[in-house]
């Protein structure tokens, strides 16, 4: 009984492959391969390298104003306080921006010698790297920045916020 099963078994391969060969001349079936992507939370997108950071109030809108970038030099990064200072790649009137915040999670968490570089990816593809420091630190409150990043005219599917000491 076994011994039959193998015999057969190329003549079953055989007429297998013969019809996925007349299939696919004659167009009749096709072999599709699909992925699934699912919704990503922005919110939930942050990757925050150093525990005294906190990166937070994520959000996209759009630019009304053409606005030079500030913060792109590592050699001279913006200073955090506490008003949130802006920090921004290049924008352009129209464009879609990435807002949120890079801020200490208490008071004095950063002292007056932290610098972080904070990368910001759509869909993998790097929009940009800003640079803070904290030159000028103040004990009594939490300090940070607001950070924007242009999106261009488009909303992409993922958002990764990398925010590493350095």
């Amino acid at each position: 009984m076994m011994l039959d099963k193998i015999r057969n078994l190329p003549l079953f391969v055989l007429i297998i492959f013969g019809f996925i060969i007349v299939a696919s001349a004659s167009g009749v079936a096709t072999l599709t391969i699909s992925t699934t992507t699912t919704q990503v939370d922005l919110s939930a997108e942050n990757f925050v390298l150093d525990p005294d950071t906190n990166v937070a109030n994520t959000s996209i809108s759009m630019s009304g104003l053409v606005v030079a970038a500030n913060g792109d030099n590592q050699g001279s990064p913006v200073d955090a306080d506490t008003g949130l200072v802006t920090v921004n790649t290049a924008l352009d009137q129209g464009d879609f921006v990435y807002q949120f915040t890079v801020q200490e999670v208490a008071n004095a968490s950063w002292d007056s010698a932290r610098r972080y570089r904070i990368e910001t990816f759509a869909d993998g593809l790097s929009l940009g790297t800003l640079y803070i420091d904290n030159s000028t630190d103040n004990a009594a409150s939490i300090e940070g920045v607001t950070v924007r990043m242009s999106l261009g005219s488009g909303v992409p599917d993922s958002m990764t916020v990398k925010v590493d000491r350095f």
